[in-house]
Formats: C-alpha cells, structure tokens, sequence
C-alpha cells in the first residue's frame, strides 16, 4: 500500500504519490478528517453521520454519507492512493499507519518544541463538525496549551525567561490561569517583582471581575513571594459549566436581574455562587421573608437595604417565594441579583439562563474512558467516584450518566455509591433510583409540591407516555395547554422542535417520579396513540408514518396496555393500523409479534390482520407462513382479494414461478381499488423482469408509475422507477439506469424507507461493477447487504451476496448465497442467471 501523508492541524492537507488531493466539497473533507482522526480504526456509519450532522440529520443523512464515501474514495485513487479507504461490515476505515496523521505524530512527539512546529492553525479549520469530532477538536485544542505550557515551563527551568510568546498566549487564552501563573513566574524568577505583581493584578481582573474566579495557589502563591504576604482566599469547585460561566457572566454585565432556571438537581446553586463566589449569597429554601433573610445575610436592619447600592446578591432557590422575590427585586432597583429558580420572577427587564443538564455520551456507541471524559457528566462522575476507573467500565459509565440525564446532583450521589458499587452495579439498580439515590427524590418532591391542582394531574398522567409527547395528547387528555405551560415554566417538562414540529419530554429522572403518582390517563392516552396510528394508516401519501415512527416507544406502550386489559378489539386495530408503518421502517419481526398477539383475538379486522402477517412473513422470507395467512385472510376476507392475491402472488414469485405469479396478479388486478391494481401492474412488471421478459416489463412499469404518481403514492411510484432503473441496465442503458436508481435512492433516503435504500444500493452496486468501478460497488453492496440483513430480507440478501462475489473474486460468498436460496426455497432468477452467464 502507498504511504500517504494526511495534516489535520490547520486545514485539511493530504497528499500521496500522485500529489496533492482535491476535495470540493465541505462534508467531503469532513468525512476524510473524521476517518483520519480514528486512522486504521472501523467507524461505523452511526458514528460518522453523528459527527457531521449533529443531534438533528437529515433523512437523507445516510444515502448522502454512501455518496460521499465513493466520492472521497475516487479522490484518494486519483493521487495514487487505491483501497485505502476500506469499507467493512462493521462501517469504514482509512487503512494506513496512523503516523501517517499529524495528529499522531504530535501525540508522540519526543518535545514539546517538536510537537508544536507540526501546528498550521486550528485543527479541521475548513472542516464543519459535530458531536464527538467537536469533542475530539476541543481536546486536541487543550492539547496545544499544554504543550505550550509545558514548553514556557522548560524554558522557566532552563533559566529562560523569555516572556513574549506567553504575553501573546494571555491576551488570546485570558481564562486560562496557567499561562498567568507562567507569565508571572518568568518574570519574577527573571528579576521583574514589579511586573509579575502587574500580571497577578490583570489575572485577577479577568478572572474575578469577567468570570468570577478567584486565582488558584500557583498565582497566589507567586504573589505572596512577591510581597512577602499571605496568598488571598481559594476559589470555587466546578467540573465543567465553562461556556455556562461565561454566558451569565455577559448577562450580569447587561441586565441588573439574571435568573438561573432549570430541573431539580441540574447545578443552578453550584453555577450562581461559581460565577460570583465573592457575593453573598442568601439561601431562601426555609425563608418566609425575603427582606428579612437578605438584611439577615448582611448583617444590616431591614431599613438599611437600601444602602447596598450596586452589591451583587446571590438569591438561592426562590422557587417557593417568586412573588416576594420579584417584589424585593422591584423594590430595590440598585441591587444586582442573581437568583436561582425552577421557574423565572417575572420581572421586567429579567434576563431568564436555563442551566442545562450536563452533555452526556451516546450508551449505545462504544467509546474509551478516556473518550468518554470529553463529556462533562462523566468527568464530574469521575472527579467525585471513590475509584479510579479502566476502559472495562467504560460501557456502565456511559449508561449511567445517560441514564441520570447528566444531572449534577444525581452524578454526584452516585459516585457516593462507588465505595460500595461498581458502576454496572448502580446501573443495574436504578430502576429503583430513588431508594438508591434519596436526596434525589427530595429534590423534584419540592418541585412537584409547588405545582397547581391542574399541573399535578397533568404531570401524573403525562408519565403514561415515553419517549416523549406531542401538544396534541395534552389537548386530549385536558382540553388546554395551559397545565403544560406551567409543567414548562416549573423546568418539569423539556420543549424541543425539530422540523417545525414541538415536541415535549421529561428527564428519565423527573418521569420516574412522576411514574409514582397516581393517574387515570392510561386508557385516554392509549386511544390517542391508536387514533394517531389509524390515521396515519388512512393517509395515502404516506406524511403521517413519520409520526409514527417518533411515537413508537408510545405504541409499544398502547400495545401493552391494551393487551394488559384483555380489549382484543383495539389489539387487532392497532396492530392493522401499523402495517404500513412496519414496512416503511423495516420492523418485520416486531410486527409479526404484535399481529400474533393480534391474531389470538377476533373480529372485522381478523382478515386483514391475517393479511398483514402474510405481508410480514413474505419480507422475512417465510413462505409457507405467509402463504397460510394469506388462505386463511381469503376466506376470513373475501374483499380483500386483491390485497392477497398480490401477496400470493410475490411467494410465486420469489420461489420462481413466474406463471403462478402473473396469474395471481391479474386475479389482483380484477379484483380490486385502483391502489391495488397499480401494485398489482408494478409486480406483474418486475415479474417480468425477472423471467427476463424486458420488453413487457418495462410497458407495466411505465403503466404502474404513471398510475401511482396520479394516486399520490411517493413510495411506490419510487419502487415502479428503481424496477425500471433494473430494467434498463439489463437492457444495456447503463446512462438511464444510474440516472432512474440515483433518483430512486434519494427518494427513497427521503422517505427513509429502508426496505428501498437496501434495493435502491443493491442495484447500484451491479450498475458500479458493470461498469468497472470495483471499489465502489463494493461498498454499496455491502451496505446494501448490512440493510437487507437488518431487515431479515434473505431473498435480496442472496442476491447482494452473488453480487458480491463477482465483485470480490470470493466464491464463499456464493456458497453463502446458495445455502440462503436451498434454505427458503427460492432459486437465482433468471435475469440474474443470464447476466452472470454473460460476465
């Protein structure tokens, strides 16, 4: 393999044997640093969308990510650099040394000197990043100040005091205390008291004035050598809360009235007395008067508030007095408060700071314990636990920040458990979170006593629901928002809004106590999500799926629930209604466990409840079964004929008899709704096609588009065009087939219908190979193959695996593939066996 040379420290520069690599595109070079900045190491496809889109991706963000990997692929073999970047089963890796990246060599430079002459400017500079990348640069950014650090610090100890570089480090990194302290110290060991003493005296400045920190030992202690007196008082304690700290500090500079809101436990009290550790700070939680409490503080009479003029005061936890705090606040205009509070004063000219909780890892992505310290939930869990931890407990970690929502004050009562519990052990007890973790309850027990009538029914009967809930379920179960409004402002419901829709949650936290609350909600809430999914059945274009699938944890709660109470009628409702939903999102299995638990019952529905297990079999390949739900739905359902026609139609067709299969599509199309005859159409045309009948094949097609799109039906006329993409291409149009199976394949990713993103790559991957583009239809094609095994699609998996075998030369693939088709009883159809002839 040729070496190559890959700069991350500036902007993104790499270069092979033949020169120097061009990359127009943005997320390109995004994609090209991610993969280097883990060089030799598999990324998978999760990880990498995460860190180039963020928290919200498109939902296209995987179609487009496949696009950008061929894209960089052919970059790197234009400059000479073939198959280094390598696709697995498991995502995507640069294979080369990691010394190759300068990101390495800086790790394992043998100076700090050496180290820093390898820096061009900010690390990925022209690169746009999210996520763990954003982490990854921060931490290569800390990285460069300690070598700079470590660097002034030698040269201290050499006896050279040099001092120009670490002015210009002060003035670009003023919060960073260490470059005083440096400074400082060039300049007294170099005979400078007078100028060390200016530079403690600015450093106190900017770190007292601007931020509110008072200077640590090192600084105090060059002070004190200086004037030969005792160092001044130590600051505040805080793991984290630096871009928090800065952003209230630019508050207090605006406005005379900063409230710090936010969830029980999320660290309001810890940030206020960090951000102003030299005020006073009046806690409220067991005052009546706050006049009373705030002269108390001070020391003065009631009559002498007024002489406090411009005197920054802490006001802690006001939850409980908000009226008395804002009249206080209103009545002494030339105080400047910062208040902690669950919800905010209502002053005018207040200026409202929700603390979030602290940013917690992904549980579900495997990351180091040192990975995992670029999150501020686990550096506090680990700064506060009674042991020090490996990569083996890295994975319980992880879960159990997440699992506290990077609460500070849940963090910290669980690192107390650490003498006793391992982390996996605290996880595996947090069911009980409360018993485990007291204080906790008492905490959001405070909150929840401060709530109206109406909130707290509202609060109870919200808990039925999980993973979140939209406006429309309040609407139903209250017939106002205005108990939400207040769950709201009292920091016990999260608001979020993702494409123009508003969204509502509660911390796992703050649902577990509120699980504990009595509710009559169940049934209501139940029928909502049953209504909700009806609906989305009844849409023929499809929007209302998307829905669905941000509710699903809410279904499988509905499901529970209504099999729990025995209503076999709303069992078989809402397991017909999800059909569609089930295909779109490729959870056959699932599906067929709810329309089994379904099919125990009886009904109206019973037929087509059969015919929806028939449909879900037949994806997963289980012939026989879903030929017995289809015989049994005929004579549950004569009316649905045509549906079931068409189903018994495609079990013909997949085991190869196609004569069988064009029988029972005509029989559909006879039989039924102008919907069901252009499926029927369209299945009859890719029958064709794969009895390498083309010409037929492609009239049908032309006949079932044209009648889908007419319908409004986005998805299946996108199936109609991907079967025509074949089409041409075994047709030998190689032009019109990339053009019609690209389209199809952004549709598709569009629609995120994955059961098409796998055929949609599938095809892609045969057009690649045919066309001599070897490592691009490998990649596509083991995409393509990762989907359809997801899916449990053995049919199309055997195929992919064929395909992959010419590709790769491996003829294990094709034994793979024929032990699929010996196992469900479906031979290579014949377009595919007269291609592979050809090749």
């Amino acid at each position: 393999m040729d070496p190559f040379d890959v700069r991350l420290l500036g902007p993104l520069e790499v270069t092979g044997p033949g020169g120097v690599l061009r990359l127009a595109g943005t997320r390109q070079r995004s994609l090209l640093a991610l993969l280097a900045l883990r060089a030799a190491s598999v990324l998978p496809a999760t990880r990498l969308i995460d860190a180039l889109w963020g928290t919200e991706p498109p939902p296209t963000a995987l179609r487009t990510l496949h696009s950008h990997i061929a894209r960089v692929r052919g970059a790197l073999s234009a400059i000479g650099l073939v198959d280094v970047l390598v696709t697995t089963s498991a995502g995507y890796a640069l294979r080369t040394d990691p010394s190759h990246v300068d990101v390495t060599r800086f790790e394992r430079a043998p100076s700090p000197r050496a180290a820093l002459a390898l820096w061009r400017g900010d690390p990925l500079a022209d690169c746009h990043v999210f996520e763990w990348a954003s982490a990854e640069i921060t931490r290569l950014h800390e990285a460069r100040l300690a070598a700079e650090e470590a660097l002034a610090q030698q040269e201290i100890s050499r006896g050279d005091y040099g001092t120009a570089q670490l002015e210009r480090l002060v003035v670009s990194h003023p919060l960073r205390e260490r470059f005083w302290e440096l400074l400082a110290e060039a300049q007294l060991r170099g005979g400078r008291r007078a100028d060390a003493l200016s530079t403690v005296r600015r450093a106190r400045t900017v770190l007292v004035d601007e931020l509110g920190v008072d200077p640590g030992p090192g600084l105090r202690t060059i002070e004190a050598e200086a004037l030969a007196c005792p160092p001044a008082g130590s600051g505040t304690s805080l793991v984290g809360r630096q871009r928090e700290t800065q952003d209230v500090v630019r508050l207090l500079e605006k406005t005379r009235l900063v409230t710090l809101t936010g969830p029980a436990g999320c660290g309001k009290s810890r940030l206020a007395q960090h951000v102003s550790p030299s005020s006073t700070v009046v806690d409220l939680t067991s005052a009546t008067c706050v006049g009373d409490a705030v002269a108390a503080a001070f020391g003065i009479t009631t009559r002498e508030l007024g002489t406090l003029g411009n005197t920054l005061l802490v006001l802690d936890n006001c939850e409980h007095l908000r009226a008395k705090c804002a009249a206080f606040t209103e009545r002494n205009p030339k105080l400047r408060v910062l208040a902690t509070s669950r919800e905010p004063l209502n002053v005018p000219g207040e200026a409202i700071y929700a603390v979030p909780p602290l940013a917690v890892p992904d549980p579900d992505v495997p990351r180091s314990l040192t990975e995992l310290a670029a999150y501020d939930a686990v550096r506090l869990f680990l700064d506060r636990a009674a042991h020090h931890y490996t990569d083996a407990d890295a994975p319980a970690i992880a879960q159990l920040c997440a699992a506290l929502d990077g609460l500070p004050l849940a963090l910290e009562l669980a690192a107390a458990r650490t003498s006793v519990l391992t982390p996996a052990q605290i996880v595996r007890r947090l069911r009980d979170r409360f018993g485990l973790l007291g204080p906790l309850r008492a905490a959001i027990a405070w909150s929840h006593d401060l709530l109206t009538s109406s909130e707290r029914t509202l609060f109870a009967d919200l808990a039925v629901c999980a993973g979140g809930f939209p406006a429309d379920l309040v609407e139903a179960l209250t017939g106002t928002l205005d108990a939400l409004t207040g769950l709201v402002a009292k920091s016990l419901v999260r608001v979020s809004r993702a494409a123009g829709e508003t969204r509502f949650s509660m911390l796992e936290t703050v649902h577990a106590f509120a699980l504990e609350q009595p509710s009559e909600a169940h049934a209501r809430a139940a029928d909502f999500f049953l209504h909700l999914a009806e609906r989305a059945e009844a849409d023929p274009t499809g929007t209302l799926l998307d829905e669905l699938r941000i509710e699903h944890a809410n279904l499988q709660r509905t499901m529970d629930w209504f099999t729990k109470n025995g209503d076999t009628g709303k069992v078989l409702r809402l397991a017909v209604a999800l059909n569609r939903y089930w295909h779109r999102t490729g959870n056959y299995r699932e599906g067929r466990q709810w329309l089994r638990i379904a099919l125990r019952g009886s009904g109206p529905l019973r037929g087509k409840a059969l015919a929806s297990a028939a449909a879900l079999a037949l994806l997963e390949c289980d012939y026989s079964e879903a030929v017995r739900h289809a015989r049994d739905g005929l004579e549950a359902d004569p009316s649905l004929a045509g549906r079931l026609h068409r189903l018994l139609g495609s079990v013909a067709r997949e085991r190869g008899f196609y004569e069988t299969a064009l029988h029972h599509y005509q029989e559909a199309a006879r039989a039924s709704n102008p919907v069901n005859a252009a499926y029927a159409r369209q299945l009859a045309g890719a029958t064709s096609w794969l009895s390498g009948d083309l010409a037929v094949a492609e009239a049908d097609l032309q006949a079932s588009l044209k009648s889908l799109r007419g319908l409004g039906d986005r998805r299946g006329a996108t199936s109609s065009l991907a079967y025509l993409g074949a089409v041409a291409w075994y047709r030998g149009e190689t032009a019109r087939a990339r053009t019609l199976l690209d389209e199809a394949l952004d549709t598709f990713g569009e629609l995120e219908f994955k059961e098409g993103i796998a055929w949609a790559l599938n095809l892609l991957g045969v057009v690649e190979h045919g066309t001599g583009n070897p490592a691009a239809a490998r990649s596509l094609l083991e995409r393509s193959l990762i989907l359809h095994r997801e899916l449990g699609d053995r049919w199309r998996e055997a195929s992919v695996l064929e395909a992959l075998a010419d590709v790769t030369r491996n003829p294990s693939l094709r034994t793979q593939a024929a032990a699929i088709r010996t196992e469900i009883g479906a031979p290579i159809p014949v377009v595919e066996r007269d291609m592979a002839r050809s090749g």
